[in-house]
């Protein structure tokens, strides 16, 4: 089990390469959303490395045509295996935070910007 768990942690850190290489991607999200102050969009990134248990660290190495279910397969490739609740938990504390219904927005393909787009506006 202690042999999978690690192969298995190996293998999503090999496929989060892509996202964590790139760097800072802070002018990216000032781009996308001028009004938005970086306290506010670093916020927003906390509560998605939050969610997904990612490293603190990491909040930058995301951007805003991110797709969350992008990033939450490579977690778990294979469909109907028991999760961590990441979606859920992500939902709960933006509903929590920002006060916006997260679920009747959803899509297969929401990205990370998309969500914030809709914690800008007002509940």
């Amino acid at each position: 089990a202690i042999v999978i768990c690690v192969l298995s942690s190996f293998h999503e850190r090999q496929k989060m390469r892509r996202f964590l290489q790139r760097g800072c991607t802070g002018l990216r999200w000032r781009r996308r959303f001028p009004q938005a102050t970086k306290c506010e969009i670093r916020e927003f990134l906390d509560i998605f490395v939050d969610s997904f248990d990612y490293r603190q660290s990491w909040r930058l190495c995301f951007a805003p045509d991110d797709r969350v279910m992008d990033l939450y397969r490579i977690r778990y490739p294979v469909r109907g295996v028991p999760d961590s609740m990441e979606l859920e938990d992500l939902v709960r504390f933006l509903q929590k935070r920002y006060g916006v219904d997260i679920l009747g927005l959803w899509r297969e393909d929401i990205t990370l910007g998309d969500l914030f787009a809709h914690t800008r506006k007002p509940a």
